[in-house]
């Protein structure tokens, strides 16, 4: 189970930073009150907040995968929390 479980984690990565890079372009077309809504910090600190996540999730992953390669005991538990 340990390298399914990696294999959704991966696949979930991926349309993660998909969503994120397409929110991010459309911040940047998107005006609303004469401006983007790009340049409006609350969206700023969700766009942020989002990227933080996938970086940490993606962190994550890769640490499962190491666990798993080097079959470490803890492989099954990471491998699980990715």
């Amino acid at each position: 189970l340990d390298g399914g479980r990696l294999n959704i984690g991966a696949c979930s990565l991926g349309g993660a930073q998909g969503a994120l890079d397409k929110s991010i372009a459309y911040a940047g077309e998107r005006k609303a009150f004469g401006a983007r809504i790009a340049d409006f910090q609350a969206l700023q600190f969700k766009l942020a907040d989002m990227a933080t996540e996938l970086e940490a999730a993606r962190s994550l992953l890769w640490r499962a995968a190491a666990s798993l390669d080097a079959k470490a005991p803890d492989a099954t538990k990471l491998c699980a929390m990715a």
